[in-house]
């Protein structure tokens, strides 16, 4: 029978629109893939990878005394909504889910705290191995595109994180449902997916998003629709074949509003910075500046 603290936080993660939710040891061993990935240079030039490895390994030094891991997914659009030229991918297409997400999490710190548990909460911003710690909580298995698949919902899903002092009964992780299906590694463009790990280097959501310098030719001229981002991997995955998840709710925050939707990628190319940050306001694309967008759409095929 499900703890009291357990089913309190399942009812406040539901009435708050996640998904799923799984629980997972804190000390998990999380072997050395991560540390090789960065020790081959795999994460390009971002550094914050490197530098939180530590903490990523030993969630301790993020919160001591920390016991459990929660891990919850929600979901966003599985469909595109851009009617112009120039894709984005799907995670972007509404407003900035960092924002989003932190509001609800910090619901759910408060109804752990009335059980007496300190905790710390991310999504996508803390030095918390998300991925690694979903799948052993079982809410899915890491793919051959290194994303979380979940049967019978596939991978557009964002994950948050609760770390927390309480020592919930922990979840027992599935087993990778992959088989022999290669096809996230058929339809990345520029090969990037090889052994279930992702080589920035030669990624398109690296380069049309974190990147700090212009595209090389060589990863240019694979570009072509790719204005912010890539689902190629994920269109391409069986898990989100079109009739998976189709009763998932999707936030309407997350959907992608009219001026996006039939924007060309010359005008989002054309936009002074002012224009730009207005545009962009309430959008993760806001990030990446003005003079990233210039590059990606000079350096498109639109």
């Amino acid at each position: 029978m499900p703890s009291p603290v357990r089913q309190a936080l399942e009812y406040a993660a539901a009435m708050l629109g996640f998904s799923g939710l799984g629980v997972a040891d804190a000390h998990a061993a999380q072997g050395d893939k991560l540390a090789h990935f960065v020790a081959e240079g795999k994460h390009a030039d971002m550094e914050w990878m490197a530098r939180h490895l530590p903490a990523r390994y030993n969630p301790e030094l993020v919160l001591p005394g920390v016991k459990r891991v929660i891990m919850l997914t929600y979901e966003y659009p599985r469909q595109s909504a851009r009617q112009a030229g120039g894709s984005i991918a799907r995670y972007a297409q509404g407003e900035d889910y960092h924002k989003l997400l932190t509001a609800k999490l910090a619901d759910l710190d408060e109804t752990l705290q009335f059980y007496g548990g300190a905790q710390r909460y991310f999504t996508d911003s803390g030095p918390v191995s998300e991925r690694f710690f979903a799948a052993q909580a079982g809410l899915g298995w890491i793919g051959r595109n290194g994303l979380l698949i979940r049967p019978g919902r596939g991978s557009y899903c964002f994950l948050a994180s609760i770390l927390t002092t309480l020592e919930l009964p922990p979840d027992s992780p599935m087993p990778n449902r992959c088989g022999n299906c290669h096809r996230c590694e058929q339809a990345c463009p520029t090969a990037a997916l090889q052994n279930g790990c992702c080589d920035a280097r030669r990624c398109l959501s690296y380069w049309t998003i974190e990147a700090q310098t212009a595209m090389p030719p060589e990863i240019a001229a694979k570009q072509k629709q790719h204005l912010y981002g890539c689902d190629a991997c994920q269109e391409a995955c069986p898990w989100n074949r079109p009739h998976a998840g189709k009763k998932m709710r999707i936030d309407p925050h997350l959907l992608m509003p009219a001026p996006l939707q039939n924007a060309t990628a010359a005008a989002l190319g054309a936009l002074s910075q002012d224009d730009f940050a207005r545009f962009f306001a309430a959008s993760p694309i806001r990030r990446i500046g003005v003079e990233h967008m210039r590059r990606n759409t000079e350096t498109g095929n639109f």
